[in-house]
């Protein structure tokens, strides 16, 4: 199977930065793989914060994450200082991406590409729905 190739985007509609925790190690006493997917969770939680949105209150619906993917670069060790970008990609009629890098700022190198799939979705009854107009017009 060939790698998973995510692109860099050229620019970026959030950053956060959160700090590695004694309880994100793995045996290899470094950054545990899938703690990366909770860092990313993280940073969208704040990301949507900002706009006063939520997962389940975003402009009227909800969002459920459709697929995630994750290119590892480099490893993260306890207290490293992870910087977090966030880019809005392939805004279709239900769904949109949302890329993530991952930079260690403690060694000056990415340590993960990454992006999750976003799928508008109502909860109460079960299925998809469109994209809110509103967020269209902050990232198209």
């Amino acid at each position: 199977m060939p790698r998973i190739k995510i692109e860099t985007p050229e620019s970026y509609a959030f950053e956060t930065n959160l700090e590695v925790r004694v309880t994100d190690l793995n045996y290899g006493n470094h950054l545990g793989n899938d703690k990366v997917l909770s860092y990313m969770q993280e940073a969208r939680v704040q990301f949507f914060r900002s706009y006063n949105m939520s997962e389940l209150d975003f402009w009227g619906t909800s969002l459920i994450q459709g697929d995630a993917a994750i290119s590892y670069k480099s490893e993260g060790f306890l207290n490293d200082s992870i910087k977090i970008e966030i880019a809005v990609n392939d805004i279709s009629n239900s769904s949109f991406d949302l890329v993530y890098t991952l930079t260690n700022k403690t060694t000056d190198k990415v340590l993960a590409l990454a992006k999750t799939r976003m799928v508008c979705f109502d909860y109460d009854n079960r299925k998809v729905t469109s994209v809110p107009e509103t967020f269209k017009t902050l990232f198209v």
